[in-house]
C-alpha cells in the first residue's frame, strides 16, 4: 500500500506546481502594474548583485597572502583569538567564505531596501481576491 501512495506523491506535486504556475500567470495578467513591478525589481536586484560583486570580489591569492601576513603580524593573543573564531581553519580556506557572506549580506540589505521603497502593487487583500477568482476558474477548467 505504501508503494502505491509514494507513486501518487510526484503526481500531486506536479499538479501543485502546475497550479502555482497557472496562479502566478493569472495574477500577472489581472493585477495592474505587477508585470512592470517584477521587471523593475529584477533589474534592480541584478544591479545590486553586480555592485555586491564589485564591492566584495572573490579574494585573489595576493589578497589571501596579504591577509595571512597581516594576521601573522598580530600579537600572539589576537592571532589566537582569530584562529579560535575560525575553529583553527587556515585563513586561506576561511577568507573566501567571509567574502561570500559579506556579499550575501550586502545583496539582502539592498533587496530589502528596494522592496521597502517600491511596494508591490498587489496588496494582500487584492491577491486573496484574485486567488479566489482563479480557484473558481481553475476548478471549472479542471472539471471540464
Amino acid at each position: 500500500m505504501q508503494i502505491h501512495s509514494s507513486k501518487q506523491a510526484p503526481l500531486a506535486r506536479g499538479r501543485q506546481e502546475d497550479w502555482d504556475e497557472a496562479r502566478e500567470a493569472y495574477l500577472l495578467e489581472h493585477a495592474p502594474g505587477l508585470k512592470e513591478h517584477y521587471a523593475a525589481q529584477q533589474r534592480a536586484f541584478c544591479q545590486i548583485e553586480e555592485e555586491a560583486q564589485n564591492r566584495h570580489p572573490d579574494p585573489t591569492p595576493d589578497d589571501i597572502a596579504a591577509a595571512v601576513a597581516a594576521e601573522a603580524a598580530l600579537p600572539y593573543r589576537k592571532r589566537t583569538e582569530a584562529q579560535l573564531r575560525r575553529n583553527f581553519e587556515p585563513l586561506a580556506a576561511h577568507l573566501p567564505q567571509d567574502i561570500k557572506s559579506k556579499r550575501k549580506r550586502f545583496v539582502q540589505r539592498g533587496q530589502r531596501a528596494w522592496n521597502r521603497a517600491n511596494p508591490s502593487p498587489l496588496s494582500d487583500e487584492r491577491q486573496r481576491a484574485l486567488t479566489a477568482e482563479f480557484v473558481k476558474t481553475y476548478a471549472r477548467a479542471a472539471q471540464a
